[in-house]
């Protein structure tokens, strides 16, 4: 019997919930965070589906805000260590300077009240965006050495932020003698545990209801059931600590999915064009979401999971699994129609 108790923020969210469940399989105690008490239910009746009881009842929450400094003393007092999952994702209408000052703030928040408490483990989900290079590198394959250089014109805000909130969790990791390892994932898809949190999902979701004018975009996808385990192998591998681990490294492009899509769920009857490079960039001026996109449209570098392999045997799930998998469990969930 697993006798750690681990703390993982942002309980609510889609990564969380999978990281939750799989720590909870593997007879870990954990201890969530939430912003709002009321999803308590939800979040446990969707995190433990399926669970035997003795793991289920390892489930616990606490009320904390990123923002806050509220309620994080409570959170980690007698944890063992801590998996910092929750980042901001904004509203499309924040400036950089305050996604980063957010993004940077909330994991300061998290660590700080973790020293203070003498959880010195922490796995902190950082983002691909953390070691993306400006598409002028062409082609080239990135390693965990690779860190996004902060004057790229490419990214944008969330990205930034991300860059921003890793670069904080090692500087004060370093200051503070704690055991810190990040992880990179792309494009996160896979099955929903819930409904009403789909996050990323929500792109598979458009296309399974009729888009019908498709980016040529690249994605290198991460399904988060394997981001789960790696979040866990990495906890339980003293060899992590210090490291930087890459998530993502098999690539699907959105019309190759769309395609996918419709062998396989031909009674939805998809059709759909692979849109061309020039229309998006036009229709980019237009519809602001679409920018983030026009610099992906010229990638060619690409990643490797090499280090993440090696280091703690993990494997991954083939891109076409994902996102097939995603789309049956939006469809089960009644969300198709």
């Amino acid at each position: 019997m697993n006798n750690k108790t681990i703390v993982v923020t942002g309980g609510s969210g889609f990564v969380a919930g999978w990281v939750i469940r799989d720590l909870l399989q593997h007879d870990y105690t954990v201890r969530a965070s939430l912003r709002n008490m009321r999803k308590a239910d939800r979040v446990t009746g969707s995190v433990t589906r399926g669970l035997p009881a003795e793991q289920a009842t390892r489930l616990s929450f606490f009320t904390a805000d990123l923002t806050s400094t509220d309620g994080w003393a409570a959170g980690m007092h007698g944890a063992d260590a801590v998996m910092h999952v929750a980042s901001p994702l904004g509203h499309g209408t924040e400036s950089t300077a305050e996604m980063v000052r957010v993004a940077r703030g909330g994991t300061l928040n998290v660590l700080q009240a973790a020293h203070d408490a003498g959880v010195t483990r922490v796995v902190m989900t950082s983002s691909q965006a953390a070691s993306t290079a400006p598409t002028s590198v062409g082609d080239q394959l990135l390693d965990e050495e690779y860190w996004s250089p902060e004057d790229n014109p490419e990214l944008d805000p969330y990205r930034r932020s991300k860059i921003a909130a890793e670069k904080a969790a090692w500087h004060f990791a370093r200051e503070q003698g704690m055991e810190l390892t990040t992880i990179m994932p792309g494009a996160i898809f896979g099955p929903i545990l819930t409904p009403d949190q789909i996050s990323s999902d929500s792109i598979l979701l458009t296309m399974l209801r009729g888009q019908h004018l498709v980016p040529k975009v690249p994605m290198e996808i991460t399904d988060v059931r394997d981001l789960a385990t790696l979040h866990r192998l990495a906890l339980s591998n003293p060899a992590a600590v210090g490291h930087r681990y890459l998530a993502a490294d098999q690539l699907m492009t959105m019309p190759s999915v769309l395609a996918t899509y419709r062998q396989a769920f031909p009674e939805l009857h998809l059709h759909f064009v692979a849109a061309p490079n020039w229309t998006v960039r036009l229709m980019s001026r237009f519809v602001p979401s679409l920018r983030t996109l026009v610099p992906m449209l010229r990638r060619r570098y690409r990643h490797t999971t090499a280090a993440a392999q090696r280091d703690l045997s993990w494997t991954q799930h083939t891109p076409a699994e994902t996102v097939l998998d995603a789309a049956r469990s939006l469809m089960d969930a009644g969300l198709v129609k």
